[in-house]
């Protein structure tokens, strides 16, 4: 096991820079998410305020009792709604490999101020665009994860238009098929030194889903750790004030594979050394459902993939993360 920084790219001047500028960043995410797909970014513009409200909220929703906490728990249909508690997933189910029971609980939202058009409301949209659900007794946590839902939108329509010149495309290449995005906010807390039995970790080893996820979590011992080309694994530390972004599956389809949607986990603190909550904030930034993810090929490449819409392979992936039980997403 080694320690590193993930390449560190300012995003300001893609922000608020010349086209040249926002080049320049194009390229910096094109060379991490080719080599590892992963990437560290600071100048994004997000208040530490924002940030630090969020995490306080965070950790007084997973301070209360748990019968508190199962009034909001999450529905049997396995959507990313509501709180999931301690044990409730194995995320290295969704690549096939049965592990015990993860350490975490978290607590998950999806898009708010749904419109009533059929679009969000057919069979087919259910399980993207489903009601959240919030605790009564803490009407702050709403409004906070919703404040930061707006921001990260914001932010992760930035950097897709980075991922869109990266790749070669004008920078709109991706706006029609993120403008109605089915993306969720998941706020995890992993608990303090536990005991853990064998080959179970906070979060099994994975890949996330969608198109990029954006992570604020505590750096702390037992945190994210990335497998690299060779084979070993690499603890990430976030630079400060900076979030930590990875691609995902539907993105790594789309580059057709020039970027990778690399393994990842969070392991367990070490033995013998002071430990303590690590709460983490992620946004996962997931496309509209029916996108049609057409490979994005160099000139004579070939496409690996056949087009496909998101959900058709999304559904089934995010529902083996809950020990392999697959679900239909009309039905539950």
């Amino acid at each position: 096991m080694t320690e590193m920084s993930v390449p560190i790219i300012d995003f300001e001047p893609f922000l608020k820079g010349d086209e040249a500028d926002r080049m320049n960043v194009a390229r910096l995410i094109d060379a991490a998410c080719m080599e590892v797909g992963f990437f560290a970014i600071t100048g994004h513009g997000v208040a530490e305020n924002t940030i630090e409200t969020l995490r306080a909220e965070a950790v007084r929703f997973f301070a209360r009792p748990e019968t508190d906490k199962s009034r909001v728990a999450r529905p049997a249909n396995k959507i990313s709604r509501g709180w999931n508690f301690v044990g409730d997933r194995s995320l290295a189910y969704s690549i096939g490999q049965e592990t015990p029971p993860d350490l975490q609980e978290s607590f998950a939202m999806g898009p708010v101020q749904v419109p009533a058009a059929p679009y969000f409301t057919c069979d087919r949209a259910r399980a993207f665009f489903a009601p959240n659900m919030w605790p009564d007794t803490q009407p702050e946590l709403r409004a906070k994860m919703t404040d930061y839902f707006h921001v990260m939108e914001e932010l992760a329509h930035a950097v897709m238009q980075a991922f869109a010149m990266a790749l070669g495309q004008p920078a709109t290449h991706f706006d029609d098929k993120i403008d109605r995005h089915t993306s969720s906010l998941r706020l995890v807390r992993y608990p303090g030194q536990v005991e853990a039995v064998a080959g179970q970790r906070r979060a099994g080893e994975h890949t996330d889903y969608g198109s990029l996820t954006i992570l604020r979590g505590d750096n702390l011992p037992g945190g994210l750790q990335v497998k690299l080309r060779h084979g070993d694994w690499t603890d990430i530390t976030r630079p400060e004030g900076g979030f930590v972004c990875n691609i995902g599956d539907a993105m790594a389809r789309w580059t057709n594979d020039r970027w990778v949607s690399n393994l990842h986990r969070v392991g367990v603190p070490p033995e013998g050394r002071p430990s303590e909550d690590r709460i983490s904030i992620v946004f996962f930034h997931n496309p509209n459902y029916d996108a049609e993810m057409r490979c994005i090929t160099a000139h004579g490449e070939a496409a690996k993939y056949s087009v496909e819409t998101f959900d058709q392979y999304y559904i089934d992936k995010l529902n083996r993360g809950s020990f392999g039980k697959s679900a239909d997403p009309a039905t539950g």
